[in-house]
């Protein structure tokens, strides 16, 4: 699968629905493997933006995902904590629904305890920013194509290990309902929350490559922690 993005085109890192099992609900339940999604990492439209992209120490994004439930499990991302900036702060991440609607699950970690979950509905040019020192998970909920651009620092990789121990994130969204994850023994009620456009974000979340500044809070949280604590509206 190729994405064209201005002048440019990107091709995508492929996660395969087998190699969601291992944070599946019901993993027995995938008979037959299928695309789960796509990856479109690091783009940019044309070689100047590109630069400031990388002088900003950042990375822009693309992930794109289609349709399905395994087991009545709606399809969603692996799911990764971040690794930390400074001392107990990890970095943050940002991101845009382009097309469809999607939950994010958010989960808060202190050593090996989940301290604080809400699943955040996402609907189109939402932005949400995913705050330091939680983890995430991407759901597609309904039957329609799930677009998410995201713009994240540049300089570390995605921890995946904590979400393939526990078998996926605290809760799992099935058949429209939410799940405790039992791999997990004991976490909070899960808070329903909507995302509050902290930013201020006008039209495409990419335009902010012309002020670019603007994302240094994903680069040095310690230096921004405000924006941290508004960005959610909790529903319930």
């Amino acid at each position: 699968m190729e994405f064209s993005f201005g002048d440019k085109k990107f091709s995508a890192e492929v996660r395969k629905a087998s190699d969601l099992k291992p944070v599946l609900a019901f993993p027995d339940k995938l008979k037959e493997d299928f695309d789960a999604y796509y990856m479109f990492r690091d783009s940019y439209k044309n070689e100047e933006d590109r630069k400031k992209i990388e002088v900003a120490g950042l990375r822009y994004d693309y992930t794109v995902i289609p349709p399905n439930s395994i087991g009545g499990e709606y399809i969603k991302t692996y799911g990764h904590y971040h690794p930390e900036v400074a001392d107990g702060t990890t970095y943050p991440e940002v991101y845009q629904v382009l097309k469809g609607e999607a939950i994010f699950l958010i989960q808060k970690r202190e050593d090996d305890r989940i301290v604080d979950v809400l699943a955040v509905i996402a609907k189109e040019g939402d932005v949400v920013i995913v705050p330091p020192n939680y983890g995430h998970v991407t759901i597609n909920p309904t039957d329609k194509e799930l677009i998410t651009a995201n713009w994240v620092c540049r300089d570390f990789k995605s921890i995946y290990g904590p979400y393939t121990e526990k078998r996926g994130g605290c809760y799992y969204y099935i058949n429209g309902k939410w799940v405790k994850n039992e791999k997990y023994e004991k976490v909070p009620e899960l808070r329903i929350a909507k995302p509050v456009n902290v930013l201020g974000v006008q039209g495409d979340m990419y335009s902010l490559v012309s002020d670019i500044k603007r994302l240094e809070f994903l680069v040095k949280p310690q230096k921004h922690m405000g924006i941290f604590k508004k960005c959610f509206q909790i529903l319930s």
